[in-house]
């Protein structure tokens, strides 16, 4: 099954129907309802969301109040936060997320689960990239000091994610959801690929999985965290959904097929079975299109 994420019209379509009906026209199997949804866009949709019923969506959904569609991404609270208001607020909202999955059938939640809080120095890693310094001591020494930060306040937040999930966890197996764990591009956010294990075997048994992200991925390999075939390599048994978009260097979203990732080797770790979803910024219909065609080109090899 390939999907398409809201995420590719839902800051031009302002009207629910007419977003649909523009993803409809590509052929998609179905679609997911990104993090980019407002509270009337939502309204909007849901009457056409009985026939076309969404595979997944992306906590926070709808947008938080007061954040801007641009800045879906950037959360103002975090499951992962040290502040007990704060967490219990994000744990509100996501489980107001979850009961939207109930009503609209869409059977995976996918967790963003927050950061750490220290100072974001991935922009000293980005630069030392751009200027194709990779492979020299510099790029491995701002890496390991930003790592280094990163770990020594890293077991608090870890603690609050699990609190967080418990009362999440023991919610979906009462409404038969599965939560899937997202992989974050920045070195600061969570999970790193440590975390990933580190919260599944924790819930073991339950409906907990993991959502692999495959631009985030090489997001972390190309900043130096962890090579990108890490991540299946290691949690493919685990795997419940992957996000599929195409990068530029350090740029995301792009249309598989319109950036430098190799798919022929991304495409050949996914399972079969796995559900994709393209997540692509905005642009032209033509590259979509395309893209989803490229896509299948390799779904159709599997069957």
């Amino acid at each position: 099954m390939i999907a398409v994420s809201t995420m590719w019209n839902a800051m031009k379509c302002s009207d629910g129907a007419a977003m649909i009906d523009e993803l409809k026209g590509f052929g998609f199997d179905t679609i997911e309802l990104s993090r980019h949804l407002t509270v009337e866009q939502l309204e909007q949709l849901k009457p056409y969301l009985k026939q076309t019923k969404p595979c997944s969506i992306h906590n926070f959904c709808p947008i938080l109040p007061g954040i801007p569609q641009s800045e879906a991404e950037n959360d103002p609270i975090h499951l992962s936060s040290l502040s007990k208001d704060e967490r219990l607020e994000a744990v509100k909202r996501t489980i107001r997320t979850m009961e939207l999955a109930v009503e609209l059938e869409v059977p995976i939640v996918v967790l963003h689960l927050g950061e750490v809080d220290t100072y974001d120095r991935s922009h000293l890693m980005y630069d030392l990239y751009a200027y194709g310094e990779r492979e020299f001591e510099a790029f491995s020494k701002k890496v390991a000091e930003a790592t280094s930060w990163r770990e020594r306040k890293q077991a608090t937040h870890q603690d609050a994610v699990m609190f967080s999930l418990d009362t999440l966890n023991e919610l979906a197996l009462r409404l038969n959801l599965y939560l899937a764990i997202e992989n974050r591009p920045r070195y600061y956010q969570i999970p790193n690929f440590d975390e990933v294990g580190l919260f599944l075997e924790k819930f073991e048994g339950s409906n907990m999985w993991y959502w692999h992200d495959v631009g985030h991925a090489m997001l972390q390999e190309r900043s130096g965290l962890c090579w990108a075939k890490r991540w299946l390599k290691a949690y493919k048994e685990q795997l419940i959904g992957v996000n599929l978009h195409d990068l530029k260097d350090l740029e995301a979203y792009y249309p598989p097929g319109f950036g430098d990732l190799d798919f022929e080797e991304i495409m050949a770790e996914i399972p079969s079975d796995v559900l994709k979803v393209l997540e692509v910024r905005h642009g032209q219909a033509e590259e979509l299109e395309e893209a989803r065609e490229f896509c299948l080109s390799f779904v159709n090899r599997e069957t």
